[in-house]
């Protein structure tokens, strides 16, 4: 049986082993942890809990941590380490920095480096340029250190990691390079096309069109990154279209579902699901009520992963529409719910993405104007509200938010030209103080211009600031315009020509990434429900971060049968 005094005895035999290696080794035995005010709530018992590195002091350096978020991170997630490392004080503990001690010392620790999935993801030049040399000088425990005034900050660690690791960004479906802008603004089908035009079949009170479309073809470039390898690709896909056959109201869905197939690159091949009802009920004579549901489920693109992760978006809104003389006044609600899954940087790389999901309420109100038959200007105000399902993420920052945007522009319907533009200003304000807020000039716009009876034009422009992982990075503000060319040869011979461009802002880190794509196709219909389609796309990203370079070029062809 062990007595105490046995007991003591070999604890003062372990603290005098402890002080002898770090005495001998004092440089390594003493690791200078790198703070910055962490972003916490106030007041909650949760928090790590410091004291200085000695002998008699390291069983005292366990941290405390019982119900934090961060708790559930280090049970399953390698990054763990990074929470041991971002120190919080608790009410009453000991001051974090040394006595006699100011700034981090030069050969500090490297705070990045414990996050292999968020700030070390990229091999990391950027990292290695910012980080000092590593010295023989005895490192403390350094304290946070007040903003200078004077003097601007250096370039820190974490900062040049994020700006130089890839980002999944969730964005808006009517900008992807892959997206015919038909889905957003169909043409209008003229007398000469009609017998290519697909008929469709009558449910009731319903017109029901299904289509399959399967491609193959070729991608330069699958995961998106400098260098990267080409593989072969199919695409296999099908569609429903409804549409409500009523004298009043209205109820329309459109569904989609397709796979991606990448040969040599399996690990990328993913597939995708798109569903959309909208509906319109007339209560009386110029009031409606509204409505929506949407689900999406899709791979979002990040350059250089092995495996992508994914996003679910599913949601809906409900509003009531009146009509005032020449104004018309919109009103709805919104609730929207955001599920991402993780991804692999490389084979044994995790990116978790559980401290992305959030739930997103909102509200818009929007009023126009009838001006003329032809114009009908507006003016249209949105707030939406973001809570995520953890209060701090991986990288111990809160990112919930609020975001409102104001938005001024005119319904236009002259003919040969049809659609809306509007340019307004967004605002996203974190609730983190340490966070920038989000902002700038957007800017919106669905037009289709019919040139001449062969020739049309869509126009498609989306903002919109999105959410992201990276480290110090308080979100995304993207812009994207598309402009698509349809040229009819002969009504059974359609041309396409499609460009677009892009420019992704990370607030916070000063990166810039300007997005360009081209493609040319054509549509040989052979009669109304068998077409043959080709197309060949060109991709580029160029960053002010080179390591974000990339350009890729996909070619396909495929046939669809639809009715």
């Amino acid at each position: 049986m062990v007595t105490r005094s046995q007991r003591g005895v070999t604890l003062a035999l372990v603290e005098v082993l402890l002080l002898t290696v770090m005495v001998v080794d004092a440089a390594s035995a003493q690791q200078t942890i790198k703070t910055k005010p962490t972003d916490v709530v106030p007041g909650r018992a949760d928090r790590l809990f410091f004291r200085h590195i000695t002998a008699r002091s390291i069983y005292y350096n366990v941290p405390r941590i019982t119900n934090d978020s961060r708790t559930l991170m280090m049970r399953q997630d390698p990054r763990g380490v990074s929470a041991l490392l971002r120190p919080v004080r608790e009410a009453g503990a000991p001051a974090l920095a040394a006595p006699g001690r100011g700034a981090t010392p030069a050969g500090g620790f490297l705070f990045a480096a414990f996050q292999p999935a968020r700030a070390a993801l990229a091999p990391t030049a950027a990292v290695r340029a910012a980080a000092p040399a590593p010295q023989a000088t005895p490192r403390q425990i350094a304290a946070p250190a007040a903003p200078a005034a004077a003097a601007a900050p250096p370039v820190q660690p974490e900062t040049a990691a994020a700006a130089s690791q890839p980002a999944a960004v969730l964005r808006n479906r009517d900008v992807l390079p892959e997206r015919n802008l038909d889905t957003v603004k169909p043409p209008a089908v003229t007398a000469e096309a009609k017998p290519y035009d697909p008929t469709g079949i009558t449910v009731g009170s319903f017109l029901v069109k299904p289509a399959v479309e399967i491609q193959a073809g070729y991608d330069s470039n699958p995961t998106r990154r400098t260098g990267g390898a080409g593989t072969p690709v199919v695409i296999a896909a099908t569609e429903v279209s409804v549409r409500s056959q009523w004298e009043r109201h209205q109820l329309n869905a459109d569904f989609r579902g397709a796979y991606t197939e990448d040969t040599n690159v399996r690990s990328l091949s993913h597939p995708t699901f798109e569903a959309r009802a909208q509906g319109r009920y007339d209560v009386i004579e110029g009031t409606a009520l509204t409505g929506e549901a949407r689900f999406v489920n899709d791979a979002l693109a990040l350059p250089g992963a092995v495996k992508l992760p994914r996003a679910t978006t599913f949601g809906g809104s409900a509003g009531v529409l009146q009509k005032i003389g020449p104004t018309e006044i919109a009103f709805k609600g919104s609730a929207d719910r955001v599920v991402f899954n993780d991804a692999m940087i490389t084979a044994n790389v995790p990116l978790r993405t559980q401290d992305r999901n959030y739930t997103q309420p909102g509200a818009q109100v929007r009023v126009t104007y009838v001006l003329t038959p032809n114009i009908s200007p507006f003016i249209d105000m949105s707030f939406d509200r973001r809570n995520h399902d953890l209060q701090v993420d991986f990288n111990g920052q809160r990112r919930d938010s609020s975001g409102i945007a104001g938005r001024a522009g005119a319904v236009i319907n002259m003919g040969s030209l049809t659609g809306e533009a509007s340019v307004g200003y967004l605002t996203r304000r974190m609730d983190s103080p340490l966070m920038p807020n989000v902002s700038g000039v957007i800017a919106d716009a669905t037009l289709a211009w019919a040139a001449t009876d062969a020739t049309t034009f869509v126009l498609v422009a989306r903002s919109q600031a999105s959410e992201t992982p990276a480290l110090n990075v308080s979100g995304i503000l993207s812009r994207d315009v598309i402009l698509q060319m349809d040229h009819q040869f002969e009504p059974w011979l359609i041309g396409t020509l499609r460009a677009g461009y892009g420019l992704d802002q990370f607030v916070g880190i000063g990166r810039t990434d300007q997005r360009t794509f081209v493609a040319a196709g054509s549509t040989y219909k052979i009669n109304r429900n068998i077409q043959l389609k080709s197309e060949v796309r060109t991709e580029w990203t160029r960053s002010n971060i080179a390591m974000n370079n990339f350009m890729a070029v996909v070619g396909l062809v495929g046939v669809r049968v639809q009715y």
